[in-house]
């Protein structure tokens, strides 16, 4: 149970942490999509400066064209599009304000060029110009809001010169009376991005940040234009004073990205940015952004931008340098690495073809060497062949020969007529034995030389089955009965009928040989959609053990060597068979017995098949 509460409790943590990765990961990549978009706006800053000033030189045109009723708000207007673009422009404009005679009559508009040039002085960075143009103004006639703007500007301009000049002209006001300065101009003002503006500056002012961010954070997304540049820099300085380095980042760059895409050069968020990531990092992004600022240092801002960031140029352009120097020693250390590498695998590569090489030799070697002594072997068994050939030879013909030559001497001897029948009978039968085993022989030479010739004729399977049971029942046992069982009556066949007739002969007569009681069947039934003939020769006698099933039909092959004959009987059936286009086995599935298949086709001579085309081919014609 207590195992279960901690699990419980742990998963019931991991949520929220989880949720806090989540946020942290999307952030970062907010941030990468705002740098991305900033790469392209500093890559084509010219594009947009150059529509900043196409409005400028328009409203040039205006102020040059327009009556002098609206002369001095024309160049209100022109002064604030150069305000954030052309700081010597936007002095040319107040000095042009400066010699209307509107200008010698109106106290407030007075106040209001000597500010505004005093803050120009200071965007430019002219501290003491500005911070004695300041001091020429009378706070008197001017606006709440003109009277923030004027003690703000005395503020940071005195700051700026006791920074860099080490003088103070003018003293900072008090806490209290800046405090009470805030409040009066936020009560006077409508609601609005400006009184947002206020309150959250003095918010920043009084060193609550995060009261500073509560008041902006609804209001930021809805903003454009310089509204969401002023509202961006107070949001990233609130979120430096907290320490949120990414959000610090994110709102300078989206500061960065509106000013440069508004044609403004005066880099408010850009030089902040530029030392933020450096210390994240990035030294990259921030060494470009560097001599983005540094390439307009000489015309706008001029030196106020100078002194931005002067104090980060040698740190990061030497951090730039090494970081340049690292990456380029890394590249050629991985150039180096990848040199090696495929010199390596070159080398096993070579190394592999070797072995390759060297095992094809191996292997071509044990070729020839298992071809020579298959060869070897196969004249050894040609030996024992011709031995054992040469030995039947010598027993097949010598023992018929010698019955013929022993009985054909007493046949001159006085001999009675039953005597002399019976020996000219052993005469013939001899005979017969050695011309079969010679016509064997010369069968076999035949064909294995291509030179067995076929003749095709029809013929009638019933007289040819009767044929040839009746010329093999002499070699009957008296207990032996065979039968003809043709699985239907007057089959014809168009083949060879006198090497059927022997290849029957042979299984037949095999048949005879090794049964001594029961039955021998020949059965004949159409095969393969009656394309086959099939005849099956089936016996009760010794049988054949199954693994002599395709012994039997090799050459010089016998079940023993007791056996008479020269063993090429099956030999030539299955050499007969298989040139006519069929096959012969043993059934070695067949108990009791042996029983032999014998199948041919029926065969179509290729003349009757010419002669019919030709006929067709004439009645075409006479058609």
């Amino acid at each position: 149970m207590r195992k279960a509460r901690i699990v419980i409790l742990l998963l019931l943590l991991s949520i929220p942490l989880s949720i806090f990765a989540q946020n942290e990961q999307r952030s970062k990549k907010e941030i990468e999509d705002v740098l991305t978009e900033l790469d392209h706006v500093i890559a084509n800053k010219k594009h947009y400066q150059a529509l900043r000033q196409q409005r400028a030189d328009s409203l040039e045109q205006i102020v040059n064209s327009c009556s002098i009723t609206d002369y001095v708000e024309k160049c209100k207007e022109l002064y604030r599009t150069l305000s954030h673009f052309d700081g010597r422009g936007s002095l040319k404009v107040l000095r042009r304000i400066e010699q209307t005679e509107e200008y010698a009559n109106d106290p407030d508009l007075q106040a209001w060029t000597k500010l505004n040039a005093s803050i120009t002085y200071g965007v430019m960075g002219m501290y003491h110009s500005a911070d004695n143009l300041t001091a020429s103004i009378d706070p008197s006639v001017l606006s709440k809001e003109e009277q923030l703007h004027y003690f703000l500007t005395c503020r940071y301009n005195s700051e700026r010169v006791a920074e860099y000049m080490d003088e103070l002209n003018v003293k900072p006001h008090e806490e209290q009376e800046m405090i009470g300065l805030y409040n009066h101009i936020i009560g006077l003002l409508p609601d609005g991005y400006e009184r947002d503006i206020m309150t959250a500056n003095k918010e920043l002012y009084l060193s609550n940040p995060q009261k500073a961010l509560e008041v902006l954070a609804e209001k930021y997304p809805k903003t454009e234009g310089m509204e969401r540049c002023r509202m961006g820099m107070v949001q990233a300085f609130a979120n430096e004073r907290l320490n949120n380095r990414q959000n610090y980042i994110y709102y300078l760059a989206s500061t960065a990205l509106c000013n440069l895409k508004s044609g403004y050069t005066t880099y408010e968020a850009l030089p902040y940015l530029v030392h933020a990531l450096y210390e994240a990092g990035d030294i990259d992004r921030a060494y470009n952004y560097l001599m983005c600022t540094m390439e307009d240092a000489n015309t706008y801002p001029s030196r106020r931008l100078a002194l931005g960031v002067s104090k980060y140029f040698p740190l990061i352009n030497s951090s730039y340098r090494s970081h340049k120097a690292y990456l380029s020693h890394n590249e050629q250390m991985k150039r180096n690495s990848l040199i090696i590498i495929f010199t390596l695998m070159a080398l096993a590569l070579g190394f592999a073809f070797f072995l390759g090489w060297r095992q094809t030799k191996a292997a071509e070697e044990r070729r020839r060497a298992n071809q020579l002594q298959k060869a070897l072997d196969q004249a050894e068994i040609a030996d024992r062949v011709k031995t054992v050939f040469i030995q039947n030879m010598r027993h097949e013909i010598r023992t018929p020969l010698n019955a013929i030559m022993g009985f054909a001497q007493l046949m001159s001897n006085d001999l009675s007529d039953e005597e002399r029948a019976a020996y000219n009978g052993y005469i013939r039968e001899s005979n017969d034995q050695l011309l079969s085993t010679l016509d064997d022989i010369i069968d076999v030479s035949n064909m294995e030389t291509g030179a067995f010739n076929f003749k095709f004729e029809e013929m009638n399977i019933d007289e040819l089955c009767h044929e040839h049971i009746e010329e093999n029942r002499g070699l009957l046992s008296p207990d032996v009965q065979i039968l003809y069982k043709p699985k239907e009556k007057g089959i014809t066949l168009c083949s060879d009928k006198k090497r059927i007739g022997q290849v029957l002969d042979n299984l037949i007569s095999n048949a005879c040989k090794n049964t001594t009681s029961g039955t021998i069947t020949l059965d004949v039934a159409h095969y393969i959609d009656r394309e086959k003939l099939q005849f099956v020769v089936t016996d009760t006698g010794t049988g054949v053990p199954p693994e002599k099933a395709e012994v039997i039909f090799e050459h010089f092959e016998k079940i023993d060597h007791y056996s008479p004959g020269l063993g090429l009987g099956l030999y030539v059936c299955r050499l007969i068979a298989r040139a006519l286009g069929g096959d012969i086995y043993l059934n070695t599935e067949h108990t009791g017995g042996a029983q032999f298949v014998f199948t041919v086709p029926n065969y179509t001579p290729p003349q009757e098949e010419e002669e019919l085309i030709d006929e067709e081919i004439l009645a075409l014609e006479e058609y």
